[in-house]
């Protein structure tokens, strides 16, 4: 807001608003001095000034009684007076301290005549006011820190102080200051006024302190509360229809965190008032190149704030509010939508009226207006419209949560990607009819790529608890619950302990989860912390299996082997997709195939069998349910696990299971029957084993926990599919589910993966790739692993490579091709190199040293040198390439031995005599490849031996040299150059008598 816009809204005397028009009207260039009068800005600054003060030091009674969105305003504006007023007061300053009075610029008439008469007076008083009056000055933003704001300051009072001296370098009184005002010490010096006026009208102004003090490292959060309970004016509303919105918000937060069901025994669950513990988050304003969805680009532009609620409250009160929608995202179980409980029910009390939308119980497909008149049906129970609320709401501003936007984007499958829009232009809309609103949306953090972000758009991501926030939180946990713990003999849950399984204790329902788990017997804490995490997850499963079907009365062990089941093919109809979230169409679909009759019907024996969505209610710990409603027909569904992990653990568990139990069925039935793999083809061909990464580390710690006895019948079974797994196999059950529609290629290339997987995981070190793939095993293998790269999709190629490690063993003999589990060592070049498909490499006792060497594993050589040993074809080599294009520009086409070998090539000679010396290498290793240059009938290369072998007897410490000598290195490096006939071979021959004697003082023979 600019100074001129300022007086007006705060409602300056009238002379003054007048004549400021006046001179916003000159700087606009729409009227001139002549034709104003005598309108002067340095006659009207003293007037100016003595209104501000009186304006700075009355604000609160120009502020009360105003609604939320006028009273910003008006802060604003008194910001911009501030603003101004410093500056001027620091250039009175600045000519005080000279002996000048700046009264003495007032324009005299020979001046108001040449500005009016145009030229560059007049363009350069134009330019002063514009910058003075017309132009807003930066202000405060929650979003900003603060030192931000104060560097934009600086340069706004250098430009005004610029502005100023231009125009004063045409009047006479001031000629001699202006090298001196051009300088920054005016700036400076408004600089200090304003933070020194700013401070004592932050001590007033609560807004004031929560814009400068929302992300600034420096604010205390008792700084923070004292300005946010600052702002609230306790005042109910006095219209029924907000008063209940008020009642319906605060009554939530009496009411226990989680329904009651989800606690066992004597557990007590905190209310929401009592559990709910503010995160922290990061904070971006959005641009057109912002990455939302990617968390390494949160790090690298993100801006910490150590509550985001407070956050919001500060946000809620700046002059962006109105603008466009602020989103809120998080990964599941984060406490998003808690978040907006807990907001709305402290918004009621401080100006707003929270509306809060749960946008998975109104249409889709409805205008804004409509989503949110749904909401306040379902809240209120009578119909109420927008505009009619927003009447009634009298000065409050409106604050519109839309709850649940992933919830849109994964229920019903369409494009919403222009909903923040939508919201923006809803704001704007709402803003022409003199209804101002605020609107916070929250969605998933995965999800966020599949929306358009309007430039500026206010983002803050929710982090994880901290360790301070998990043992707060355990602690009103403990609280809740130590009698009934000690009743029972049980101990209340340390943070530390559960602080051990960080990466579920950092979410609120997960930890919530840990605290129930722990809450029956101590599992946790008896764990004594060495509870890994595949074992961690078999538990929480198995215990809230047991739980769930005690409460039914059935069967135990038969209903909890269900309920795995049941979970184990939800994780597997999205891993087969290799997704996180799945649709409930497509999910029934794959339940038809992975469930039997009797696993999908409910005990004692319904009339049908259950829906994906009946099936897996009550399974909120593990799975959440996104919703969706539209005109076109009923709620739309889509479900996800709680935690990826939960998904990779179950997926993994039932693959493995299903591995068991068919080497099983193999040993059972081999003389008697065929063997029937179609379910476990089903579960391997479509996406590999190694996609994921916990997935690869929960497959691995489920192979190694079986019994010596499972893990041979299991190996026997994976060798005798490997030779048949291109083939058709007609008899197989399962020949209908396709998750996904894949080519025979595809899932041939999955399925066979995922068996040497198995293959290697089921074995004590490593594999002989023969054993996998028979002879030639160089052609075979090449053939198997190409058709991997070419067929899956590029994320299991390239985790497929990663997760193995492939080199040739040349100390065998005959030599042998060996893969087993990637272990990070360092890769030795030569064993990675791999070999032409004529033939094996020849057996070596051990490499001459030098000849060899090892990079690390996470290099980028090092990568390149394991996926070109996994493929065994040199593959992704450009960078080699590129390095080569100096020698080949130089030397031409690499030349080899006569007898083929590739490891001692002219380009390797070429490197090798560069970089390679005596000094870091055996003499004899050395001396052989001066020798093995001088042979090579390339006369570069000869020369280039020559030369450095020069350069070398120069350099080496002298004792080597005498060495050399001794023995006889440098007759042989002489006698080689001789036998070249090269034109310096004797330049070359008497050179090194010449430097030897210099240096030894005895002569070579």
């Amino acid at each position: 807001m600019s100074f001129a816009d300022a007086v007006r809204l705060l409602d300056g005397d009238s002379e003054i608003v007048d004549r400021l028009g006046s001179l916003a009207g000159i700087a606009a260039g729409t009227a001139t001095v002549a034709s104003k009068g005598t309108v002067d800005y340095f006659a009207l600054r003293d007037q100016l000034m003595r209104w501000g003060h009186r304006l700075v030091g009355s604000w609160q009674e120009r502020v009360r009684g105003l609604g939320r969105f006028d009273r910003t305003d008006r802060i604003l504006a008194a910001h911009s007076v501030l603003v101004i007023i410093s500056f001027d007061e620091a250039l009175d300053d600045w000519f005080k301290h000279r002996g000048h009075d700046l009264a003495s610029a007032e324009l005299t008439r020979a001046e108001q005549a040449a500005i009016a008469a145009g030229g560059p007076l007049a363009d350069s008083y134009a330019g002063m006011i514009a910058g003075l009056l017309d132009r807003p000055p930066p202000y405060p933003e929650p979003t900003v820190p603060f030192e931000d704001v104060r560097a934009e300051l600086h340069r706004y009072f250098l430009d005004c102080t610029g502005r100023t001296a231009l125009f004063l370098d045409g009047l006479k009184a001031f000629e001699r200051e202006l090298p001196a005002i051009k300088g920054p010490a005016v700036a400076k010096r408004a600089m200090r006024r304003y933070e020194e006026s700013y401070r004592r009208l932050a001590a007033e102004i609560p807004e004031f302190r929560l814009w400068s003090a929302m992300i600034d490292a420096q604010a205390t959060r008792e700084l923070i509360r004292t300005a946010i309970d600052a702002l609230g004016d306790r005042r109910e509303p006095v219209d029924e229809v907000p008063a209940g919105l008020v009642r319906r918000y605060q009554a939530r937060l009496e009411k226990p965190i989680l329904s009651n069901a989800g606690a066992a025994g004597d557990l007590v669950l905190p209310t929401l008032r009592e559990g709910y513990r503010e995160p922290a988050g990061t904070v971006v304003s959005t641009t057109p190149t912002s990455l939302p969805a990617v968390d390494g680009w949160w790090a690298e532009h993100g801006t910490p704030t150590a509550d985001v609620q407070d956050f919001l409250f500060a946000a809620l009160t700046g002059p962006g509010a109105g603008e466009g929608p602020i989103v809120v995202l998080g990964h599941p179980g984060s406490g998003k939508s808690v978040l907006t409980r807990v907001l709305a029910a402290r918004l009621s009390g401080a100006g707003f009226l929270p509306v809060r939308v749960e946008l998975r119980n109104v249409r889709a497909d409805s205008p804004v207006q409509r989503q949110i008149e749904e909401g306040l049906y379902l809240m209120l129970g009578e119909q109420v419209r927008w505009p009619e609320l927003v009447r009634r709401a009298g000065d409050a501003l409106p604050v519109v949560m839309m709850d649940g936007f992933d919830e849109l984007l994964q229920a019903t499958g369409q494009n919403w990607a222009d909903y923040l829009e939508q919201l923006q232009e809803f704001q704007e809309r709402e803003a022409e009819l003199g209804r101002p609103l605020a609107v916070v949306v929250t969605s998933r953090t995965v999800v966020a790529d599949r929306a358009r972000f309007p430039t500026g758009t206010t983002v803050v991501r929710l982090d994880p608890f901290s360790d301070e926030q998990v043992a707060d939180w355990l602690a009103v946990w403990n609280a809740k619950n130590a009698a009934g713990l000690a009743a029972r003999g049980l101990r209340p849950l340390p943070a530390r302990v559960a602080l051990a399984h960080r990466e579920l204790a950092g979410q609120p329902l997960l930890l919530l989860m840990l605290a129930l788990y722990d809450g029956r017997e101590n599992q946790l804490q008896r764990s004594g912390g060495t509870l890994r995490r595949i074992e961690l997850y078999e538990r929480l499963f198995q215990d809230f299996f047991v739980r769930e079907v005690d409460k039914l009365g059935e069967d135990r062990d038969t209903a909890v082997a269900t309920e795995w089941r049941r979970l184990g093919a939800v994780a597997v109809a999205m891993h087969n997709r290799g997704r996180d979230v799945i649709l409930e169409p497509e999910l029934e679909d794959d339940l038809r195939h992975l469930l039997s009759i009797e696993d999908r019907t409910p005990r004692p024996a319904a009339h049908r069998p259950l829906t994906a969505g009946q099936l897996l209610v009550g399974r909120f710990f593990f799975v959440h349910e996104s919703k969706a409603s539209q005109d076109t027909g009923g709620a739309q569904r889509s479900f996800e696990f709680l935690h990826a992990t939960f998904g990779e653990f179950l997926a993994a568990r039932q693959i493995i299971t299903a591995l068991v139990d068919l080497a099983e069925d193999r040993a059972r039935l081999r003389r008697t029957a065929t063997l029937d793999a179609g379910y476990f083809h089903a579960l391997t061909s479509f996406t590999t084993l190694t996609r994921r990464a916990p997935l690869w580390e929960f497959g691995q710690g489920m192979i190694a926990g079986l019994t010596a006895e499972e893990r041979a019948q299991c190996r026997d079974l994976v060798m005798e599919l490997l030779p048949e797994a291109g083939y058709p196999h007609p008899r197989w059950t399962f020949a209908e589910y396709e998750p996904d529609r894949r080519t025979v290629a595809q899932r041939q290339a999955a399925f066979s993966a995922n068996l040497v997987s198995f293959a290697v995981l089921l074995s004590d070190g490593p594999v002989d790739v023969t054993s996998l793939v028979g002879e030639p095993v160089a052609v075979n293998w090449r053939q198997l692993a190409l058709l991997w790269m070419s067929q899956l999709e590029p994320e299991d190629g390239r985790r497929l490579w990663q997760a193995f490690r492939v080199e040739w063993d040349l100390t065998a003999a005959p030599t042998q091709l060996r893969i087993r589990v990637e272990d990070g060592t360092d890769v030795p070049v030569v064993p990675s190199l791999p070999w032409p498909p004529e033939g094996r490499p020849p057996t070596q006792d051990g490499l001459p040293p030098g000849r060899d060497l090892a990079m690390p594993a996470e290099s980028d050589t090092g990568r390149q040198l394991r996926k070109s040993a996994f493929a065994q074809t040199a593959i992704d080599n450009r960078e080699f390439v590129y390095a080569l294009m100096p020698f080949w520009r130089e030397f031409g086409d690499i030349e080899y031995r006569g007898d083929h070998t590739k490891n001692e090539s002219s380009a390797w000679l070429v490197l090798e005599l560069a970089v390679g010396s005596y000094a870091t290498g055996t003499i004899g290793s050395r001396t052989d490849v001066y020798v093995d240059a001088l042979s090579r009938p390339i006369p570069r290369l000869q020369q280039n031996a020559m030369d450095r072998f020069v350069q070398e007897c120069r350099a080496v410490d002298l004792t080597v040299l005498e060495e050399l000598y001794l023995r006889e290195h440098i007759a042989r490096v002489r006698a080689a150059a001789a036998a070249t006939q090269h034109a310096a071979a004797d330049d070359f021959r008497y050179t090194v008598g010449a430097v030897f004697e210099l240096r030894t003082g005895r002569r070579l023979a």
